[in-house]
């Protein structure tokens, strides 16, 4: 891969999101989101692939993938208005889809674009399938991608639950209700320091509770600083209603970021 390609792709996904471009607000403030989002991922990955000391055409791919890992998600706002995918269909998949029907890809060859779309394609996955572990190369960029992407996600996160009386953005908030307490598949998921399922999510608590439990599927020493630098995992444990649960919940990610930092 050359730094003309890198140009090239800068190029096609602006001139992409444009036609996504509308009079309707909420539209426009949710394509402006992705757009913003997809820019700093890419800073994001940079910031990690650089603390693995990898390559300058190692950090070409690593920023391609964070490029066009969200590009499903513009035509999946605009068709459904909604960024929950078992409401419409899999962003990482009609990711894929797009650039393959664009044949964005087709300068590189083929190991690259191989290993940019199957990045993209298990960047949501609850877990990286067994198979991609065996592949050493594929396995580190799938890695990279979700830690950048959850750097951002809990960023966007940390700065509408620290705004008092801000009011939230309900696509954000993947439109569940803004009830009390929490679903208790999720507490049980976290207190076995799992991930949390979106499946398992009933109310807006349990968003949170899900973005926090993300911790557990960290790769990277240098997503967890970045994470303790901006403080905003502690921002959003912050933003939780003060209950029983809470407290529990709380002491035992301290607990566990305590034991990855020592």
């Amino acid at each position: 891969m050359q730094k003309e390609d890198l140009d090239f792709f800068r190029k096609w996904f602006f001139e992409y999101v444009n036609q996504f471009s509308s009079p309707d607000l909420f539209i426009k403030e949710n394509i402006e989101l992705k757009i913003e989002h997809t820019g700093r991922v890419c800073e994001n990955i940079l910031l990690l692939a650089k603390s693995e000391k990898i390559s300058e055409n190692a950090c070409m791919l690593a920023e391609t993938i964070a490029l066009f890992h969200d590009l499903g998600r513009f035509e999946q706002f605009m068709k459904y208005k909604t960024f929950k995918d078992s409401e419409s269909e899999n962003h990482a998949f009609l990711s894929v889809k797009i650039l393959n029907k664009e044949k964005v890809l087709s300068r590189l060859s083929k190991e690259e674009k191989g290993l940019i779309l199957k990045s993209i394609e298990c960047h949501n996955m609850m877990e990286i399938p067994q198979s991609i572990e065996k592949h050493s190369k594929l396995y580190f960029f799938c890695r990279l991608i979700r830690d950048a992407d959850k750097i951002d996600i809990l960023r966007l996160a940390s700065e509408e639950y620290s705004e008092e009386n801000r009011s939230l953005n309900p696509a954000l908030e993947l439109y569940l209700p803004d009830t009390g307490g929490y679903s208790e598949p999720i507490v049980s998921e976290i207190l076995n320091n799992r991930m949390a399922k979106i499946a398992d999510m009933k109310n807006r608590n349990d968003v949170k509770l899900l973005r926090l439990s993300w911790v557990f599927d960290i790769n990277f020493p240098a997503t967890y600083s970045l994470l303790r630098e901006y403080g905003y995992l502690e921002t959003i444990m912050s933003s939780l209603p003060e209950i029983k649960e809470t407290s529990l919940l709380r002491r035992h990610f301290e607990n566990y970021l305590s034991s990855i930092n020592s």
